[in-house]
């Protein structure tokens, strides 16, 4: 591991100065993020003085390949402590903190991203083809919403879930799934711990659906997890114009059974959210193929390792931001929210 910090005096390799370092990343954020300490000392002019502002640059090199690509967004001192702590956060950064307003029409969501881009000054690595154009206009909307809303409509069409991310300096666009970085975590290999946990607390097993007038239109529910856990109810109200049949069974299919898999186990780059592995563990029941929700990499006393949020679902960030025109043109004014859909929901 290395990190380098390009500031207005120039760049310098800091890895002698770091301790350790915390490289992570989420499926459900724009930003990849990197905090590390650099030792430091107001008094002792044996420790080298760095130029670490806010806005320099920082990458994180591993074996000559640039894993993160990014800038310092905060940074604390403390006369009690000789360092000063650095979290930085790739380009992933500026997808959230600027705002863009466009309206496309049957536009392809790949399209909608590559003129995102262009328009900010963005470079672009793959920008996976969805094959499902987008219909959308977008006021004053956070560039990653923007890009995320494409994608997530293209997906309910096509049954694809997409990850958006940075590598680098470039904005990469994929669809989930095993591919050629997958790897097998086992143990007497590189699995140091797994932990599983499972829980009914959040279950919804039926939905209760109600018109405008109070009177129950039909009910939804899995009879199966209903018989085995009890009834675990919702309720949803609906007008004559919106069939609340498919916000039912969304309820349904995010309400069942809640499983946390988490792994610990010797660091290797390739591990990292949108991205998936294959473990192999007895005790824990733990075979097949896993999708990472959540990573972190941790570099610490010569060491690396990797602790991983797991999910045998493939779970896409999904937003729905901007509004549909109505017919002469114009936004209808409905807005919307976001939620995070697994899936084949």
């Amino acid at each position: 591991m290395n990190i380098r910090i390009t500031g207005a005096k120039g760049t310098f390799d800091v890895t002698d100065l770091v301790p350790s370092a915390r490289w992570s990343g989420d499926y459900r954020q724009a930003a990849r993020s990197l905090d590390f300490s650099v030792v430091a000392s107001p008094v002792d002019k044996s420790i080298s003085t760095v130029d670490c502002p806010l806005g320099a640059n920082v990458q994180l090199v591993e074996n000559g390949k640039v894993l993160f690509d990014g800038f310092i967004v905060s940074r604390r001192k403390n006369t009690e402590r000789s360092e000063i702590t650095l979290s930085c956060f790739d380009r992933g950064f500026y997808l959230n903190r600027n705002k863009g307003s466009y309206k496309f029409v049957n536009t392809p969501p790949e399209q909608i991203a590559a003129r995102v881009a262009a328009d900010f000054g963005i470079r672009t690595g793959t920008l996976a083809a969805a094959g499902a154009p987008v219909t959308r206009i977008f006021a004053g909307v956070q560039l990653y919403k923007i890009i995320a809303t494409a994608y997530t409509l293209a997906s309910r069409t096509t049954g694809r879930q997409y990850h958006i991310g940075f590598r680098g300096a470039q904005l990469f666009v994929t669809e989930k799934g095993p591919d050629e970085r997958t790897l097998v975590i086992a143990g007497k290999s590189n699995l140091i711990a797994a932990n599983t946990s499972e829980s009914i607390e959040n279950m919804v097993n039926a939905v209760a659906i109600y018109d405008a007038a109070g009177n129950l239109v039909r009910t939804q529910e899995d009879a199966e997890a209903i018989a085995q856990y009890g009834r675990m109810q919702e309720v949803l109200k609906q007008t004559a114009k919106d069939d609340k049949a498919s916000e039912a069974q969304k309820l349904l299919d995010g309400g069942g059974v809640k499983q946390t898999i988490t792994v610990d186990c010797l660091g290797n780059t390739a591990n990292t959210a949108g991205g998936s592995v294959v473990v192999r563990e007895p005790y824990t029941g733990l075979y097949g193929l896993f999708y990472i929700d959540s990573d972190v990499h941790e570099w610490k006393r010569g060491q690396y390792y990797n602790k991983l949020t797991l999910n045998y679902k493939r779970m896409m960030d999904e937003q729905e931001a901007g509004s549909l025109p109505n017919a002469s043109g114009e936004s209808t004014g409905k807005s919307y929210s976001y939620t995070n859909r697994p899936e084949g929901t």
